[in-house]
């Protein structure tokens, strides 16, 4: 069942952009996560979804080797023809740097919210087609929950099933 997403509402992010590559690799280079906080994303997303989602950790094919990312089952029908990063046939909807910094695919009205309220940026190749947006790393355990939320805001536009938040 294909859902519409809802736009949601973020809080202004507060501080000062981090800097960020203007070209590929396109990675936060300030304002990384702490390693504890950088941890607990990732405990979150490779081992408690994955039993809850239809969900998989592969080597990304995008980014750099230290990049992990999610890629949506393939017996899930994909919900939007842009859910997925570059190259074509890639599942892949979200990945984590090792800076705490992600990128993934959303609707234009949530990558929209994203980057007003100061959370993220869109791909530098963006007007290449390549439909994701940087979400900056979270920097504390309010930040890491933001993040958390954006990610299943990509995995619904991937897939088009909604997600409980509290996962």
């Amino acid at each position: 069942m294909r859902i519409k997403q809802k736009i949601f509402t973020l809080p202004e992010r507060i501080g000062d952009r981090p800097k960020t590559a203007a070209q590929p690799p396109h990675l936060q280079h300030t304002q990384q996560s702490p390693p504890a906080i950088y941890d607990e994303l990732a405990e979150w997303a490779f081992f408690t979804l994955p039993p809850k989602l239809p969900v998989r950790e592969q080597q990304t094919l995008i980014s750099v080797p230290t990049t992990r990312a999610l890629w949506l089952d393939g017996s899930v029908r994909a919900a939007h023809k842009d859910s997925f990063m570059p190259p074509s046939g890639s599942r892949e909807f979200w990945h984590l740097h090792a800076d705490g910094s992600t990128h993934l695919c959303v609707s234009d009205d949530v990558a929209r919210e994203v980057c007003e309220k100061n959370w993220g940026e869109p791909h530098p190749w963006k007007d290449r087609g390549v439909n994701e947006i940087l979400v900056y790393a979270p920097r504390d355990e309010s930040e890491i929950t933001v993040a958390k939320r954006m990610m299943l805001q990509s995995f619904e536009y991937a897939s088009g099933r909604a997600v409980d938040p509290d996962l």
